[in-house]
């Protein structure tokens, strides 16, 4: 982490705090959405200082590398990123001229329920790729943070609006839905705070801000906490009646049919519309971004909880969503549901973990035991196998190929290879059966003390019983060809 570049950061929320009265979670979302390159939008009524974050941190941004776009009805895609260049049609080309939000490192899109549906269209590569394709010209900024506002009180039987997409939200990051702030905030609220906003002192350049993305890229993601945000989100979609176990596969009344007739104590059966993948994705990037502005180097639990209601606000339907007073805590507390789901089974994972690296038949049918008691986890036991299928097929090429060379040694330790790995049914076919002559000796047997011990106590018996040589069949054998460290030893005959 640079430190520079995180006290910048440390600096840029100090200034928003003295302008922005709020909790301080806002200002930690639109912090870490900041941090992470996260597009960010920000849904809120009239009045409750959505627009007046975005500006008072476009301010603090050279003003070079930041556009603002305020949307207007008749606002299209000619108008807020380009239009055909006039002279050029006279002449039978079609040169575009690109505006400046197109290349804008940093975008803010204000109201932006009141763009037109060409430039909307628009907005859902500017949202991915951070580039406008227009009249098979492409021109943008690869890398980029996206800032946008509506208001979901004006809807489309406003002639002012028009009703946002459900696909262009899952194309943000995240969605905060800033509420109007509590009395102690809105105390310290008067005519000075816009005077203030727009003094604001300038501390990010272009080249800090790419620093900054890249730093925050590097904040590491354990594997326990990735595998905790896919079994959130896998648990959300599960449906284990629906085709691949997929919920989104089924209508909503289906859904909820089929959920009144399974098991209600499954969280799955509280969901309407399930999350995509990208939900999941998403709160990872925003949870980066958490853990930076803490000045941390990995993410934990707790950033992932933050990230939770960003991530999903839009991206999930509940059965009960009418009836849901107060969504951010709702969410919030369907996190601690989901993490408790996931602890439940946090024996199961060890196990997966560990099976992994050494296959065990106790361990394979408790883990299946454990599987059956939840339905969304049976998947893990199909992930198991998927990933015993793949190293089977690799040792095989491998096998195969020492074959046709009669390199006896590598298929001997492909063997034994297989036999930890795998379970017994694909193991077995590693095997073959094969004889080994040793010559006995004082120094052999030294040896043979070094290559295993049910070797060297048959070896032993063997030599003091006057044997010069000893033969060894099957998998002594095959222990001994692949664990030997004189293969090629006068002592050694192979049949």
């Amino acid at each position: 982490m640079k430190k520079e570049i995180w006290e910048k950061l440390q600096k840029t929320k100090t200034l928003l705090k003295t302008v922005f009265f709020h909790e301080d979670y806002y200002v930690d979302s639109v912090l870490a959405a900041f941090a992470s390159a996260s597009n960010l939008m920000l849904l809120g009524e009239r009045g409750t200082g959505k627009t007046h974050v975005c500006e008072a941190l476009i301010n603090m941004i050279d003003s070079e590398i930041t556009q603002t776009v305020q949307g207007y009805l008749s606002a299209d895609l000619e108008d807020v990123f380009a239009r055909l260049k006039i002279p050029s049609l006279m002449n039978g080309e079609e040169k575009i001229v690109w505006k400046k939000v197109v290349t804008a490192r940093v975008k803010f899109f204000d109201e932006i329920q009141r763009l037109g549906a060409g430039a909307l269209s628009a907005m859902f590569r500017v949202l991915t790729k951070g580039t406008v394709l227009w009249l098979e010209q492409e021109k943008g900024a690869r890398e980029f943070f996206t800032l946008a506002t509506a208001n979901p009180q004006e809807v489309d039987y406003d002639v002012l609006n028009i009703r946002l997409p459900e696909p262009l939200h899952d194309r943000f990051h995240g969605i905060l839905v800033v509420p109007s702030a509590k009395l102690k905030y809105q105390i310290k609220i008067n005519k000075n705070a816009e005077k203030m906003k727009e003094s604001l002192p300038v501390i990010w350049k272009e080249q800090d801000l790419l620093e900054l993305w890249r730093d925050c890229e590097q904040v590491k993601i354990p594997p326990e906490i990735d595998l905790i945000a896919t079994l959130m989100n896998r648990i959300m979609q599960y449906c284990k009646f629906a085709q691949g176990h997929d919920s989104s596969t089924l209508k909503r009344e289906l859904k909820r049919e089929l959920c009144s007739k399974c098991n209600k104590t499954y969280l799955c059966s509280r969901i309407a519309r399930a999350p995509s993948v990208r939900a999941k994705l998403a709160m990872l990037q925003l949870a980066q971004g958490f853990a930076y502005l803490e000045g941390r180097q990995e993410v934990t639990l707790e950033d992932l909880k933050k990230a939770f209601p960003l991530a999903y606000w839009k991206r999930v339907e509940f059965f009960e969503d009418e009836q849901i007073a107060d969504r951010m805590e709702y969410l919030q507390n369907f996190f601690e549901q989901l993490k408790r789901e996931v602890m439940e089974v946090k024996e199961g994972l060890t196990l997966l973990e560990k099976l992994k690296q050494e296959f065990n038949k106790e361990d394979y049918e408790k883990l299946k035991f454990i599987a059956n008691a939840k339905g969304w986890f049976f998947e893990v036991i199909e992930m198991l196998d998927d990933h015993y299928k793949q190293l089977e097929q690799k040792l095989k090429a491998k096998y195969e190929s020492a074959k046709a060379q009669n390199d006896i040694v590598t298929m001997a330790k492909i063997y034994f290879i297989a036999k930890k790995k795998l379970p017994e049914d694909l193991a077995n076919q590693f095997y073959f059966d094969h004889k080994v002559k040793i010559k006995l000796n004082e120094k052999e047997l030294a040896r043979l003390a070094k290559v295993h011990k049910d070797i060297f106590d048959f070896a032993k018996v063997m030599y003091k019983e006057g044997n010069k040589e000893i033969e060894l069949q099957g998998e002594l054998a095959l222990i001994y060809i692949a664990f030997s460290n004189s293969n090629n030893s006068k002592n050694t005959r192979r049949d």
